[in-house]
């Protein structure tokens, strides 16, 4: 018997589909600092306060568990305040993190649809750029080579990709409303701000792929293994680990 709260709990139990683990918060914690991330238990605290986390539930005789999916959702928070996204920036784009865990999860990624929810939660300018990031956060990291093929791109236009095409890219557009301090011929028109384009498709060798621009090591630093070196990288260990 499960005893919860109305506090998003079964909706974080269904975004992880058909693997049914569920965490305790000393699990959480210590998933989340093998990520590499700093986690107390009072930021925990915080960021369910802040409504970002669900609280904990009872689950039988265990008190205090979680869905797996929240440690996805822990490291994608930590990893956007480390880039220095504010709190507010992320309630903004929670949403939109939700809708593309369902869409690895239904292994179809509808561009109409991302559209559809970004512009319905999305409001301000730093979430708005923040969109092209968390969706190359969230594909890129919880995609193995072999389940990547299985998830299909449609674009508002009908047409599908495989998330493997090279030519599967999503392209972002950004328009602002200037203020009404602006000139008067612009105050109250939207007009576009900023643009973006990220592929989908990416080689798994990093270090070696010459389109790629390696950061976060030292020139004279050797570079991590490749993804593609680890053969026995499943799609079952994917979802458990990196899915963000």
């Amino acid at each position: 018997m499960v005893v919860h709260e109305e506090n998003g709990f079964l909706e974080y139990l269904d975004l992880q589909g058909d693997l049914p683990d569920q965490v305790t918060k000393s699990e959480l914690l210590a998933q989340v600092r093998e990520a590499g991330f700093s986690l107390s238990d009072r930021q925990l605290t915080f960021y369910v306060t802040e409504g970002l986390v669900p609280r904990s539930v009872r689950v039988g005789t265990r008190a205090g568990t979680y869905p797996v999916s929240v440690v996805w959702l822990m490291k994608w928070i930590l990893q956007a305040r480390d880039a220095g996204v504010s709190i507010e920036a992320l309630k903004e784009l929670l949403p939109v993190w939700k809708f593309l865990i369902r869409a690895q999860r239904d292994e179809l990624l509808d561009i109409g649809g991302l559209e559809s929810v970004a512009r319905q939660h999305v409001t301000s300018y730093e979430a708005s750029l923040g969109v092209p990031r968390v969706v190359s956060y969230v594909l890129m990291r919880a995609c193995c080579p072999t389940c990547r093929g299985k998830i299909r791109v449609v674009y508002k236009d009908g047409t599908e990709r495989s998330l493997n095409d090279a030519d599967a890219t999503i392209g972002f557009a950004i328009a602002r409303t200037p203020t009404d301090d602006a000139d008067d011929a612009a105050a109250g028109t939207p007009q576009w701000w900023a643009s973006a384009r990220i592929a989908l498709s990416i080689p798994s060798n990093h270090s070696t792929d010459p389109t790629t621009v390696i950061l976060g090591v030292k020139p004279n630093e050797a570079l991590p293994p490749d993804p593609s070196d680890h053969p026995g990288h499943n799609q079952a260990s994917t979802e458990e680990e990196e899915h963000m």
